[in-house]
């Protein structure tokens, strides 16, 4: 079995590219600072690249890329490192050297892990949904009122 410097899990919402965009990100950033890791994946077609028991309780590690529920508590007793999946696509390096911190607390069961300090505050998040809500919005909006009248105009030379 081969053994892994770090581990981690990456995951999104609907799981189809910024879970295997943060996979690939953070293996990049392991390979060129010189460290292995195994990143188990929790994307649409389930959980891919699993990691075991013995890989987890090996790894120096955890890092923890996520805005779906990956199960920390097997990662009691590491370091580890929770972001959302973006951040782990942004900023690979910074999660890993991290995670590898010896000031980074060990994780214990029902605990939250430590947040990256990189994990960004309210106002950025804020600005994250305004820009990924509003043009959403403006075209569902838009579709909602042309299906309205041409609703409206069907029924008025009916």
């Amino acid at each position: 079995m081969t053994q892994y410097d770090l581990v981690g899990a990456t995951g999104c919402a609907t799981g189809v590219a910024h879970t295997f965009m943060a996979e690939e990100a953070l293996e990049k950033a392991a390979e060129k600072l010189g460290y292995s890791i195994k990143i188990e994946t929790h994307g649409q077609t389930g959980v891919e690249h699993e990691l075991l028991p013995e890989e987890i309780k090996n790894a120096k590690g955890v890092v923890i890329a996520s805005d779906v529920d990956v199960d920390p508590d097997r990662f009691a007793g590491k370091r580890v490192v929770i972001v959302p999946v973006a951040k782990g696509i942004k900023e690979p390096e910074t999660l890993i050297k991290e995670a590898l911190n010896p000031d980074t607390p060990i994780y214990k069961p029902g605990q939250p892990a430590k947040k990256s300090s990189i994990a960004g505050n309210s106002a950025e998040n804020l600005h994250v949904f305004n820009e990924w809500c509003f043009p959403h919005v403006t075209f569902c909006c838009s579709r909602w009122c042309a299906n309205c009248c041409l609703i409206f105009l069907g029924n008025l030379f009916c």
